[in-house]
């Protein structure tokens, strides 16, 4: 099995979510409203850090911790 590469921060949203077969829309900023298609990856990392970004691709979410899965204070 290979191992799943980064996207790249240079990546549209619109098309991150094509890519990752998720609905448009799907990808939002931290106040919940649906991010700009053609903003860049980078950039809404840049502005909500990367933990913030981790919970909308399915990845772990970001107030818990992968083992107790308990919010973190």
């Amino acid at each position: 099995m290979s191992k799943t590469r980064k996207d790249r921060s240079d990546i549209q949203v619109g098309n991150l979510e094509k890519k990752h077969k998720l609905e448009p829309g799907t990808v939002r900023n931290t106040d919940h409203s649906d991010a700009c298609s053609d903003k860049e990856l980078g950039s809404l990392q840049r502005e909500y850090g990367e933990q913030a970004m981790k919970g909308m691709l399915g990845e772990e979410d970001p107030l818990t911790d992968g083992d107790d899965k308990k919010q973190r204070n």
